[in-house]
């Protein structure tokens, strides 16, 4: 089923009921984008590899939604599948302006799919995270609450009266006239609509309603209404402010479906699924913590059961049957002896078909996924025996081994396959591994021949001059330092070396780029107090100015959230930032503050998940994230 603006709202109980009798869901996303900077080295620890697409990612825009409900039919004894595919902009008023980036690459692959921009823009739901909803609807709530009569009045310039006098005339005339119940005024712009607003209200108080209204291309015009004893002014007025509500719910939009599937606690399944999680939690929830662990935990409160099919069909038994594990490819496998894919049917116009054939359509990709899983549990069930098509409990013996695991492609074959969101991450040896510094001219063919006595490399390029080099031989890399020592076209240096080189290189130049902003700020005070002083005396004031605070701070304090729409998500003041700060610049646009690493995330509750307070250190008696032992076999 397509979801857009138009039919979200009445759409929206329907997603309720098909997650609450799911067994298990299944999501896909696409961007706009990727990756902006630096890639993902294969060598990275799955610590770096999460902060490079922090810094290079979260920027893109997330345009499509995929979600597909998986439920049992007990009757038929076989699953069937509710499948949405939502189309996503945020397009502010009355929620927030957003910039995002975007990738020619990635649009115009979009675009070979049959990717409909222009429904994007014109009928794509809007969405924000919960502290900017908890903000705004504070600040509704709060601007309602204050009435006309408390409204400061504004003086009409003299060079605005004359227009304000005629408009009223022509008010004048229509509520004399009684052909029609309504009037537009156009061509006014926002300070003379607000000039209306105070006169028409203040002259016509008992006559007539005065409202904005938006037309079709986004231009605003005053319209009057004619008051009457079955519309009088205080149910105008009632409709008003409900009107606001409904354009402020519309504009919270697809973060309710985010929030019902994190609330469902149910089996989350995707492909490759990484992006699809960093991309939810960041434009539906929270924006993500710079801090690793505290991502991990973040993670497992929001979806505390997540599975990678990526990661699941590079294991055995699949990973010896799997020639590709790209999603279409990895269908046509599964549709294969040893494999076999389950029978899932859908009521018509409410999911997909294997008929159809919607590729790198969100939905579409989502149902896909899901029969992959399917066909693999039921390989894993008749290894062991069993008979049941139904999926077990998600911390079931069979899925196990697969559950909480996030795959990294770029770092798989180089023994670091996976995030674990419930326990350590692995962690590799990289004593096969060497940064390696050549002339330009090089191409890859003669870095294979410097190092054809140590048998079959991996070489990724750092740029012209530089690679990475790794050898399948590890029981020869400590002899490679050595052969290479008296070779006067190279530098050859082992990975861990070079890595701490690299790490205090980058801590030298945030050290520079903090004492430049320190220097230019402290001069900037010292001038800014100085001035403040002068005006001070000038004026004789006996008040005391108020001048620049000498303290640093890159992160503005967030305000309490005491409460948000769904009545789930709270979030407490944030600490104060600690004396010392500094100025970290990432991929050349984000600034982060090692004082504003700090995410604040209470406990999960059975029935309502509260975000109270987000500390990786806290001890409450009752905790977010409870680790498991790890599990490496199905008995």
């Amino acid at each position: 089923m397509e979801v857009t603006r138009k039919n979200f709202k009445e759409t929206l109980p329907l997603i309720s009921e098909s997650i609450n009798k799911a067994d298990f869901l299944v999501i896909d996303t696409e961007f706009t984008g990727l990756i902006n900077g630096r890639d993902v080295s294969m060598f990275d620890s799955p610590q770096e590899y999460y902060t490079t697409l922090l810094n290079g990612s979260t920027d893109f825009l997330l345009i499509q939604y995929g979600l597909c409900a998986f439920f049992w039919d007990e009757e038929e004894k076989h699953y069937k599948n509710d499948a949405y595919n939502f189309y996503l902009f945020p397009r502010g008023r009355p929620g927030p302006e957003k910039m995002f980036l975007c990738q020619s690459s990635s649009l115009d692959f979009l675009a070979a799919q049959g990717f409909d921009f222009n429904k994007l823009i014109k009928e794509g739901i809007s969405y924000m995270t919960e502290p900017i909803e908890s903000r705004l609807r504070e600040n509704l709530a709060e601007r309602q609450s204050r009435s006309n009569s408390e409204q400061e009045s504004i003086t009409i310039p003299v060079e605005q009266r004359s227009q304000i006098e005629d408009i009223c005339k022509k008010v004048r005339e229509f509520l004399d006239n009684s052909k029609s119940d309504e009037m537009e005024i156009d061509r006014c712009n926002a300070f003379i609509r607000r000039l209306l607003f105070q006169e028409l209200g203040a002259r016509f108080k008992n006559e007539a309603f005065v409202e904005t209204k938006v037309l079709e291309n986004k231009d605003r015009v005053l319209k009057v209404s004619r008051l009457t004893p079955e519309n009088k002014g205080e149910n105008r007025n009632l409709q008003k402010k409900e009107k606001e509500w409904e354009e402020f719910e519309e504009a919270v939009g697809f973060s309710k479906v985010a929030r019902m599937i994190s609330q469902s606690e149910k089996l989350v399944i995707g492909h490759n699924m990484l992006l699809d999680v960093l991309h939810t939690l960041n434009h539906f929830f929270q924006p993500l913590p710079s801090d690793y662990s505290s991502f991990k935990e973040f993670t497992h409160c929001m979806f505390p059961r997540i599975l990678d099919t990526k990661y699941m069909c590079s294991l055995p038994p699949f990973k010896d049957k799997v020639n590709s594990s790209v999603l279409q490819h990895l269908l046509s496998t599964l549709s294969e002896p040893p494999f076999s894919l389950p029978k899932v049917e859908c009521a018509a116009g409410r999911g997909y078909t294997c008929a159809q054939n919607k590729a790198h359509e969100a939905g579409f990709d989502a149902y896909v996924t899901g029969l992959c899983f399917l066909a693999m549990q039921a390989h894993l069930a008749r290894m062991r025996g069993e008979r049941g098509a139904r999926v077990a409990q998600a911390d079931a013996p069979p899925l196990r081994p697969f559950l909480n695991k996030l795959f990294l492609a770029k770092t798989a074959h180089q023994d670091s396959p996976y995030i674990n969101l419930t326990g350590p991450d692995p962690t590799p040896s990289r004593d096969h591994v060497f940064h390696l510094t050549f002339p330009k001219e090089w191409q890859r063919s003669d870095i294979n021949q410097l190092f054809s006595a140590f048998g079959q490399i991996t070489v990724q390029f750092l740029d012209d001059t530089s690679a990475l080099v790794a050898l399948s031989r590890r029981d020869l890399a400590k002899t490679v330092t050595w052969v290479f020592a008296n070779n006067n076209r190279i530098s050859i240096m082992p990975y861990v070396k070079y890595k701490l080189l690299n790490n205090k290189h980058q801590s030298e130049r945030r050290e520079e780029t903090s004492e430049k902003f320190m220097r230019l700020y402290s001069s900037d005070n010292a001038l800014a107090r100085r001035d403040t002083v002068s005006d001070s005396n000038a004026t004789g004031s006996p008040e005391k100015s108020r001048g620049r605070s000498n303290s640093v701070s890159l992160a503005d304090a967030q305000p309490a959230r005491k409460r948000c729409a769904s009545g789930v998500f709270q979030i407490d003041e944030m600490e104060p930032p600690p004396k010392k700060a500094e100025l970290v610049v990432s991929n050349g646009k984000r600034k982060h503050s090692d004082c504003a690493k700090e995410t604040t995330i209470s406990k999960r509750k059975e029935t309502n998940k509260v975000i109270d307070r987000y500390d990786s250190d806290s001890k409450s008696k009752v905790e977010c994230v409870k680790a498991f032992k790890e599990i490496d076999s199905w008995d």
